[in-house]
């Protein structure tokens, strides 16, 4: 074992950690167009998604299972105690998230946070307890099913994009996964909420796709830890926690996802349709610092023809 840490020190070798994915081909190869021309010093800018929103769920847990901290020597670490990691509160949140950019109209920047919601309900406690009598209104866990789904993507959804979303696009992509709710969401049901002038139509990500979507890519992940920063014990705790984290990030985070979302798509036409790859990194936090950051993501021209 010592010689192996040595062999580390030295740069012999190098500690990489890798994560799971699911097992997913894209069928990319058929819709490429044949060509005999060459085209391998041509490349076009991916489209700036203006009118698409992706829309998805997650858990957002009171707790980590596992803090790193740093202690003094002769210092303890301080105690944390549930009953179960099962037991550790959490809330799913629905989020519908855009492309940031200046609307014109506005005169501001939209920063494409659409909104958030938990799955929850107000119901009557049951039975009393030290802290409030049976018959207070707490707050509760919902299913998510077709029905809740549904309710949230008309009722909720739908009119905070067109409270928020720029006027100069009324033709809106909604795409979100697979998952068995998001059936619910039919051609009938985005025609009675395409009125005034405005136009929604759904489409589906690639099945097993999490890094096709924004919001699992990164942006979720930039709430959690904004969230795990607050110290939460009940749901109304972690809701409150997440939605502060929400607002408090910056429109230039979300941006960043985005153009991480256009090298992903690239990513994937380099490997023909494989997800075996790193998450790239396109040092953007040093290229807005300069002015020099790129409005979309390049591709070169033979990834796109046979």
């Amino acid at each position: 074992m010592g010689t192996l840490c040595r062999h580390l020190k030295k740069g012999t070798f190098q500690r990489r950690s890798s994560r799971i994915k699911p097992t997913r081909w894209l069928l990319l190869a058929s819709s490429r167009t044949p060509t005999r021309a060459n085209v391998s010093n041509f490349a076009v800018e991916f489209d700036s998604l203006w009118d698409v929103i992706h829309i998805d769920e997650k858990w957002f847990n009171a707790e980590k299972d596992q803090r790193k901290v740093y202690l003094v020597p002769g210092e303890s670490p301080q105690r944390r105690s549930w009953k179960s990691k099962r037991f550790i509160t959490k809330v799913m949140f629905l989020a519908p998230a855009a492309r940031p950019r200046y609307d014109v109209s506005r005169g501001a920047v939209f920063d494409g946070k659409v909104g958030m919601w938990p799955f929850v309900s107000l119901v009557p406690a049951q039975r009393r307890s030290r802290n409030r009598p049976a018959g207070t209104l707490v707050t509760a866990l919902v299913n998510v099913n077709a029905t809740i789904y549904r309710e949230f993507i008309v009722n909720k959804v739908v009119p905070a994009i067109k409270a928020s979303f720029p006027s100069a696009n009324k033709r809106v992509v909604l795409q979100h996964d697979n998952a068995t709710p998001h059936g619910s969401i039919t051609d009938a049901v985005l025609a009675s909420v395409s009125k005034d002038g405005w136009t929604f139509v759904m489409r589906q990500q690639p099945p097993n796709s999490p890094d096709l979507n924004v919001l699992d890519l990164g942006f979720f992940a930039s709430i959690q830890s904004l969230q795990y920063k607050s110290m939460s014990r009940t749901v109304d705790d972690v809701i409150r926690s997440t939605l502060a984290a929400f607002e408090h990030l910056s429109y230039e985070s979300l941006e960043n996802v985005f153009l991480t979302f256009q090298a992903v798509l690239r990513l994937v036409l380099e490997h023909d349709g494989d997800n075996h790859f790193k998450l790239p990194h396109l040092k953007k936090a040093s290229l807005r610092r300069a002015g020099l950051l790129m409005s979309n993501v390049s591709c070169p021209v033979s990834l796109l023809v046979g």
